[in-house]
């Protein structure tokens, strides 16, 4: 028993936590909404995108606030929800050239050509982006989006309370 060591041990055993992005697909396949809090076994608990912007402001999961039906909070950030605490997350666009979120090669940070200084009050998101390493869904800024830059989109939207809200009637 006990619990079992970090993937790769330098990495592993800094972060504040893991999980998978909460990719949830519209009827089309693609991504739009992500749930902020998930139920297992009549529990709520904040999604990995909750909790990495909850780690970012120096707050844990007991302060996440949930207003069923309605949205979450995170001390000053009320995130407005559909019905189900799904947030409508904004998509960043590349502009200029440069992407929305960088992409380092984790080899390249790994063998130290890429200075680990580069990511000092940064939050670090660490998952695959080649097509090959798992499954990129389309998002309205891409036809394939890899599910860590999801979940980065996902973390800024809360952050920045950038999000769309659907309004009551437009189920009508």
């Amino acid at each position: 028993g006990g619990p079992s060591p970090p993937p790769i041990p330098p990495l592993g055993a800094a972060p504040a936590g893991t999980g998978p992005p909460n990719l949830l697909k519209d009827v089309d396949g693609a991504i739009r909404v992500g749930a902020l809090v998930l139920t297992h076994f009549d529990r709520l608990y904040p999604s990995a995108a909750m909790l990495v912007a909850a780690k970012s402001l120096n707050l844990g999961p007991g302060d996440v606030q949930v207003d069923l039906g309605r949205g979450v909070s995170l001390t000053n950030l009320r995130i407005r929800t559909d019905s189900q605490l799904q947030m409508y997350t904004y998509f960043y666009k590349d502009r200029d050239g440069r992407q929305a979120f960088p992409i380092d090669s984790f080899f390249d940070v790994y063998s130290g050509k890429i200075p680990a200084e580069k990511y000092r009050d940064k939050i670090v998101l660490i998952g695959p982006t080649a097509a090959a390493l798992g499954e990129s869904p389309p998002t309205p800024v891409a036809a394939a989006t890899p599910g860590v830059v999801t979940l980065a989109n996902a973390v800024s939207s809360i952050l920045q309370e950038h999000f769309f809200v659907v309004p009551g009637w437009a189920g009508w």
